[in-house]
């Protein structure tokens, strides 16, 4: 467990910053252009990290994209052990993250609204 937790949080944004330039410079198998890494949380102990996407476009481009993450998540497994120096590298794992779609949601609903409300006018 990290006496500080500024090394955690030094952790983490480290694992994004590779993780993102891993998957859009140097994974050439697939396309990766719509998604963004969003954030990463590591547990207090270091031996995890969540890394959390997003990717625009429809459902079944979210699924499409949650396959090839599972195909290359040994790469960055590795990429991560190659640019961080601890003693164990943290297992990387991905999860979708909802809340650029939340955002957008929002967004329309507010319009929605503000149309409405012209309209009422």
């Amino acid at each position: 467990m990290p006496r500080h937790p500024e090394r955690q949080q030094r952790v983490s944004d480290a694992i994004r910053r590779i993780v993102a330039i891993a998957l859009h410079d140097e994974v050439k198998d697939f396309d990766f252009t719509m998604l963004t890494v969003t954030r990463v949380d590591v547990t207090r102990d270091l031996s995890e990290a969540a890394v959390r996407y997003s990717v625009l476009g429809t459902e079944e481009k979210r699924r499409e994209c949650a396959d090839q993450l599972a195909k290359v998540s040994s790469f960055i497994q590795r990429r991560v052990g190659e640019e961080i120096t601890i003693h164990h590298v943290p297992r990387v794992r991905f999860v979708y993250d909802p809340s650029i779609d939340h955002g957008i949601e929002l967004e329309r609903l507010f319009d929605q609204i503000e149309r409405e409300r012209k309209n009422n006018l």
